[in-house]
């Protein structure tokens, strides 16, 4: 598997021929999974308010959002620019989202200019313009620690001012792969669970301090969304990455407070 995943990477008819693949199996689960939708307020606020909005997602997490995103939103996503990033950037686009290159820098490799700077300000420039847009993220992205913000996405909503909106989905019989961001892959015919989160406001500052306060509170917002979605179904959580030393620049508290089971809305949607 390893071989053929460097296959594909390394080769961009491989790479197109797998976007395009990718892109059918997501639109096939999305189509043909019984979804129950958590959060109707929040899901109107992004689909339908009148500012624009971060959305935060796990890296792990990802596979179910593009066909959510309809052509009527205007969506730009930051999505790293390796080739794995680019496997998904061309995937993504044939759901008509725009595409961001750009990510943190790898601790690992702390001289490879990972155009995270320049994705920082292009996302800026499209948060702070007058068309109605939201940018979307993976804060633990591309390569972790799991479900471990970097304070990129809290540095974002402090200079725009924009709230930061969580979003999470889980099904029922997918199957989490031993990646690093333990990668969910749902599977066709099946029931599942998408939540649009509890909102994180924006700090009125962007100093040091009050940055790391907001990454916290983002990602314990993160983390709750997760862990809803993973308990509505009866999973197991998926839980972030707390080997000694390893962390996203602070901790924040795990497991979330314990809450009511959520409400169960009236109706439940079936993916179109």
């Amino acid at each position: 598997m390893a071989d053929i995943l460097r296959a594909i990477r390394s080769n961009p008819l491989l790479r197109g021929l797998a976007a395009r693949l990718g892109a059918g199996y997501i639109r096939l689960v999305h189509r043909t999974v019984r979804w129950t939708i958590l959060g109707p307020e929040a899901e109107d606020a992004v689909r339908h308010g009148p500012d624009n909005v971060i959305l935060g997602i796990w890296h792990g997490r990802l596979l179910a959002v593009p066909a959510l995103m309809t052509r009527q939103l205007e969506v730009h996503a930051i999505i790293s620019a390796n080739r794995d990033g680019e496997l998904i950037a061309a995937a993504v686009k044939r759901f008509g989202i725009d595409v961001i290159r750009g990510s943190s820098a790898d601790r690992r490799k702390p001289d490879k200019d990972k155009q995270g700077r320049e994705a920082l300000e292009a996302a800026l420039e499209k948060l702070k313009g007058d068309r109605r847009v939201i940018v979307a993220l993976t804060p633990d992205g591309p390569r972790g620690p799991r479900m471990r913000c970097q304070p990129g996405i809290a540095l974002l909503s402090a200079r725009t001012g924009k709230t930061v909106y969580p979003w999470a989905y889980a099904t029922r019989r997918a199957k989490v792969l031993r990646s690093w961001d333990r990668f969910m892959l749902p599977l066709p015919f099946d029931r599942g669970v998408i939540l649009f989160g509890r909102p994180v406001p924006a700090p009125t500052s962007d100093d040091p301090a009050t940055i790391e306060e907001h990454r916290l509170r983002i990602e314990a917002a993160m983390l709750e969304a997760a862990h809803r979605v993973d308990t509505f179904l009866g999973r197991d959580p998926i839980v972030p990455d707390d080997r000694p030393g390893v962390t996203g620049g602070g901790l924040a508290p795990w497991p979330p407070a314990p809450e009511a089971e959520p409400e169960r809305p009236e109706a439940e949607r079936a993916g179109s």
